[in-house]
């Protein structure tokens, strides 16, 4: 009789039958007894519960998520109240943001129709004040003497130098005591016949061409503004000369060699352009470097100055922008632009504004050309005073622009 062959794993031993089986039923008894002092499976430590406790259990979490006062329910209407009472707030909030940024917008329109109509005004007062002056001329270098009338005097120093008949309806020197540089104070005459005024300008020039020196010089009496503008452009005018720029005047503008008008690298900043600057470009502003010095107070004028260094006509436009938007510098009765720098290719860019301050911005730019005060921009501000303090401002300013470009380092 054959063998049957064992299967592998097949084989019995005591320790399989001691074991239980995982596919045995739950009813199946396990062969293997229990650990002494361990629980059986379905023996549990866990305290049993009575109906009671849990209704206390249901009933405490039922206080503390409805209770009155420190419920989880109460609690959360109070933060919804609160949130709500938060969101009414912003909501109110920017309302009035609103309504500020759009009076806001409204007053500084206003401010730019004022300062816009104030330009149309005082055009209108210089052109009236040149009408009122077109018979004057204004008589410079004279020697005053002692109980002088010139009344009878003029007359016929014209006649003897310019070889002109003049009848004056007024003639009067304007002040005694003589000028800071030591010249006779000019003196003013109004011509009884306007024809003469030329007569007596083409004469001098006449005399001029021939050489023929003159115990006077006269020139028309205009607006100061007026004189002012011409001086600037004669100035710019110069300057370009001086470096072989090509450039003629042209009544009161500058024709540049290639025909075109010549414009003002720098244009002046009013009141209106000022409001005009962005908060972005305000911000970029921020980081532009600037110096300022202590203020000089003189008869009741404050003067106070504010430079930095420059390289191009940018870095003079954004330093002139951060003065006019400064409210300080805004509020001042005159912002004197003066700047003076070297471009790439060696020549020279200078210029100024007086801003009514008439003479301040030629003076200061002339003292940088005397002391080779080079790649700086400085605006002088100066709130009027109620006393005269005469040429004694322009030494103030002076002063403070060469604090300045010591402590700026300029070239």
């Amino acid at each position: 009789m054959l063998k049957m062959p064992e299967t592998r794993g097949s084989g019995t031993n005591k320790k399989t039958h001691d074991k239980c089986s995982p596919r045995q039923t739950p009813a199946a008894t396990c062969n293997k007894a229990p650990s002494p002092g361990l629980p059986l499976d379905n023996q549990s430590t866990r305290p049993k519960l009575s109906i009671d406790d849990l209704k206390a259990s249901v009933e405490t979490i039922e206080n503390d998520l409805w209770g009155n006062n420190t419920g989880i329910h109460t609690q959360l209407e109070s933060i919804s109240k609160q949130n709500q009472g938060t969101y009414e707030e912003i909501t109110a909030l920017r309302i009035e943001n609103t309504q500020l940024r759009r009076e806001l917008d409204l007053l500084k329109a206003v401010v730019t129709r004022m300062d816009r109509r104030m330009t149309v005004l005082d055009d209108g007062i210089t052109d009236l004040r040149s009408r009122s002056m077109r018979d004057n001329i204004l008589i410079h270098n004279y020697p005053h003497t002692p109980n002088e009338n010139l009344a009878v005097t003029m007359p016929k120093v014209f006649r003897e130098t310019l070889g002109i008949d003049v009848d004056f309806i007024r003639i009067h020197r304007n002040g005694v005591r003589a000028q800071h540089n030591g010249k006779p104070v000019s003196i003013t005459a109004k011509l009884s016949d306007r024809s003469k005024k030329d007569e007596i300008l083409n004469a001098q020039k006449t005399k001029k061409i021939e050489k023929q020196k003159l115990p006077f010089f006269i020139s028309p009496q205009q607006p100061p503004s007026i004189v002012a503008t011409k001086n600037k452009t004669y100035d710019k005018f110069n300057s370009l000369r001086r470096q072989n720029i090509s450039a003629r005047l042209h009544r009161d503008h500058i024709l540049l060699g290639d025909g075109s008008t010549y414009k003002e690298e720098v244009p002046i900043i009013t009141n209106a352009d000022a409001l005009q600057i962005t908060p972005e470009q305000t911000q970029d502003l921020d980081s532009f470097e600037v110096k300022s010095t202590d203020p000089v107070v003189k008869d009741g004028s404050e003067f106070s100055a504010i430079g930095a260094i420059v390289h191009t006509v940018e870095d003079v436009q954004n330093m002139y922008r951060k003065v006019c938007i400064d409210p300080y510098a805004a509020a001042a009765n005159s912002r004197i632009l003066v700047y003076r720098f070297r471009r790439e290719d060696g020549k020279i860019v200078e210029n100024y504004h007086d801003d009514d301050e008439h003479g301040a911005g030629r003076r200061l730019l002339r003292y940088m050309q005397e002391n080779e005060i080079h790649n700086s921009a400085f605006v002088v501000t100066r709130w009027m005073g109620d006393g005269h303090i005469g040429p004694q401002r322009f030494t103030i300013m002076e002063s403070l622009i060469n604090d300045l470009a010591n402590d700026l380092g300029s070239d």
